[in-house]
């Protein structure tokens, strides 16, 4: 095994310890500045740039799966939920070692930088996009510094992802200072000297950003967003087991029980209750017989008629405009049992809940009979808020992501800018019973609060049940895997300015990428200058 490949391998390992685990519940932020320094050190070392592409494929299998792991206990479907991310990552991670390679071949004082440029837009666009997938970012380790993620306000996740990354590799400048390869060292003139010279300027450029960005989430943290109005919630988390396809009715009670035992404690009635994604199974209208009898100790029409509040619930719903479009969506019931407003999921999960070519034979014979899936959801039709009347007679727009689309930045920026003045998300991650895959949607999640400067509650079967601050902090949580509620009083802020990430969205990756995108071309305007075959055919051109 070479001294590059164990390198690699070792990164691979450290960078799922970063982030949230069973051992580190909300990752850790030391692991988060030097994981990825074995693996700059392995591609800075790699002579020729398939090599490193080879590094990135092992890099990509072992931490998708390291990091992943929780998507093998997605029932019979297993091989397909852990399989399809792990040989996506390893085609994604081949790709971008090419990337980081090249950044790795210019001179010392530039290759740190380049490569966390690189990364760092890596990071963005797998995160949009058909198959965009937000888990594993390079900032989530350090989602707990409340002191230094204040910053994503201003340029989103990706300004944390940038800092950590090239902490990273100015630590593997450090560690190890060389002249890259014999060519970027003629370019560069540099020397050994020089290039020690270079990693103790990146290092000290680093506790500039550091602390910086420190400083920074001093102000922020002491700012006060004024409070308008306040909502009191009942969030209930039923525990109900998500494999359990055969007595629908028990769970439902499990979950009404525990909402009644919720209000007996409080001494006036709340805003609103809200349940967990797909509380309901059935459909609410379409299937209004069978909850007029079910549960049998306790019919949820009977329940839903005596609430004090609004129900706020997870379902499937059939679009009352298209009939032939199905929703994984919200439903806001009122104590007369009528839906009065809902929220289709917009992102769905491709290849689960959204297939490509459905309608073709060929392909949803393929997904019927070989994956196990039978059908599809279809996207929600836009954004969509709910309006809920406070105490106080005002009304408080609501944005209501569903699953994992909270870990969206963009999606949830798209709420706020359409006025949502509070986000409330509906989950259900209990099908993988495991601490990790729950933080890590929570970790991905809290960031939200923070860039738009809305306070954020996520309402779930199994956890992380929370409320969370606009300052990305922890108001109030329950602990997971039991079934308990949180009965809250939520500010919901009214910030006096919006911030420049709800202004301005993700201008750092795409000004990084058309910064890459010029750099890219100037070198190869200066490869083809000093390449004479090149040039022949242009020289008449080019004497006159």
């Amino acid at each position: 095994m070479t001294r590059t490949t164990i390198l690699t391998l070792l990164s691979a390992v450290l960078f799922p310890l970063a982030l949230p685990n069973e051992l580190f519940t909300f990752g850790n932020p030391l692991l988060g500045i030097v994981a990825l320094v074995p693996y700059y050190l392995a591609i800075r070392d790699t002579r020729e740039a398939q090599s490193a592409s080879r590094l990135g494929a092992l890099f990509g299998a072992v931490s998708t799966l390291l990091g992943n792991y929780w998507l093998m206990f997605f029932g019979e479907f297993s091989v397909w939920t852990i399989g399809g991310p792990t040989v996506g990552y390893i085609a994604y991670n081949y790709v971008l070692a090419g990337f980081l390679w090249r950044a790795t071949r210019e001179p010392p004082a530039y290759r740190p930088i380049l490569f966390a440029l690189v990364w760092t837009l890596y990071e963005y666009l797998k995160s949009i996009g058909f198959l965009a997938y937000p888990w594993g970012l390079a900032a989530y380790p350090f989602s707990e510094l409340s002191l230094f993620t204040q910053i994503v306000e201003v340029t989103g996740v990706w300004g944390l992802t940038l800092v950590a990354i090239y902490a990273n590799a100015a630590a593997a400048e450090v560690i190890s200072p060389r002249d890259a390869v014999p060519s970027s060292a003629a370019r560069s003139g540099a020397t050994q000297s020089g290039a020690t010279q270079s990693g103790a300027a990146h290092l000290m450029m680093t506790a500039v950003l550091i602390v910086t960005v420190g400083l920074y989430g001093v102000v922020r943290l002491n700012a006060v967003i004024p409070v308008r109005t306040t909502l009191d919630l009942v969030l209930i988390q039923q525990n109900a087991d998500a494999w359990n396809t055969r007595d629908i009715a028990r769970p439902l009670l499990i979950t009404q029980q525990e909402t009644e035992r919720a209000l007996a404690e409080l001494e006036q009635s709340p805003d609103l209750v809200v349940w967990s994604e797909t509380s309901l199974r059935y459909f609410y209208q379409e299937d209004s017989a069978w909850y007029a009898r079910n549960p049998p100790e306790r019919p949820f029409l009977e329940f839903i008629s005596e609430l004090p509040a609004p129900l706020m619930t997870g379902g499937p719903l059939q679009n009352p405009e298209d009939e032939f479009a199905i929703h994984n969506a919200v439903l806001l019931i009122e104590p007369d049992t009528q839906v009065r407003q809902w929220y289709g999921k917009r992102h769905l999960v491709p290849f689960a809940e959204l297939i490509p070519f459905w309608e073709t034979d060929a392909v949803r014979r393929f997904f019927d009979r070989i994956v196990g899936i039978g059908g599809v959801w279809t996207p929600g039709p836009g954004t969509r808020l709910f309006s809920i009347s406070g105490r106080d007679g005002s009304q408080v727009e609501i944005a209501t992501p569903i699953c994992f689309e909270d870990a969206f930045a963009y999606l949830n920026r798209s709420y706020v800018l359409a006025g949502a003045d509070l986000i409330v998300n509906l989950t259900n991650n209990s099908w993988s019973r495991t601490n990790s895959a729950q933080i890590q949607h929570f970790v991905a999640a809290r960031f939200r609060a923070i860039e738009s400067r809305r306070g954020l509650v996520r309402s779930t079967n199994s956890g992380y049940t929370t409320i969370i601050d606009p300052w990305g902090r922890v108001v109030a949580s329950r602990p997971m895997f039991v079934t308990t509620h949180l009965s809250a009083t939520v500010p919901v802020y009214a910030p006096e300015r919006e911030s420049v990430y709800t202004i301005f969205g993700d201008w750092l990756p795409r000004s990084v990428a058309v910064l890459l995108a010029i750099l890219f071309a100037g070198t190869c305007v200066r490869r083809w200058r000093l390449d004479p075959k090149k040039r022949a055919p242009l020289a008449p051109f080019l004497e006159n």
